[in-house]
């Protein structure tokens, strides 16, 4: 008995982990973006940095061509920056400085990031067409080939 009850406080609690992932924030360009209307049932990758993080930016600049490939072949690229209200104002002209145009949203609380379970940035989550994390890393991203490997698994079975 004590088991089973264990076993649904377990459930009930997931479930509320996974329904409290249904989030929105502020788009860099304006607007509100809800990561479930618009994932567009495609699997998304999040990268959580900001503009005072040396290896966030050396990551975004290493990963451009594959991050621009996984995006046109169909992975949601998005920027969740986690710079603060004093420092917020240099997100947009440094995306545009670098001809970053995946979706870019702005965490001045660190409200989104806590959800996924990060402490510290660069941060990365990917999320299947479903919005569950299936893969995450903590720290610069310098070898790609299993997030790569992911994306490539989930493209595919997301045209199947």
């Amino acid at each position: 008995m004590k088991t089973s009850y264990a076993i649904l406080l377990t459930l009930a609690l997931l479930s509320a982990a996974f329904a409290g992932r249904n989030w929105s924030l502020t788009q860099v360009q304006g607007g509100e973006f809800s990561i479930t209307d618009h994932s567009g049932g495609k699997p998304s990758l999040l990268i959580f940095w900001a503009t005072w993080c040396k290896p966030c930016k050396a990551e975004m600049d290493a990963m451009k061509e594959t991050f621009d490939d996984l995006n046109a072949r169909g992975l949601n690229v998005i920027l969740i920056s986690e710079d603060t209200q004093k420092s917020m104002s240099r997100v947009k002209p440094f995306l545009d400085s670098k001809g970053y145009t995946w979706t870019a949203l702005l965490d001045p609380d660190g409200a989104v990031l806590k959800l996924y379970g990060g402490t510290s940035i660069p941060f990365t989550v990917m999320l299947d067409a479903q919005g569950t994390p299936v893969y995450e890393h903590r720290g610069e991203l310098k070898d790609p080939s299993e997030m790569i490997a992911k994306a490539n698994q989930l493209i595919d079975s997301a045209s199947d």
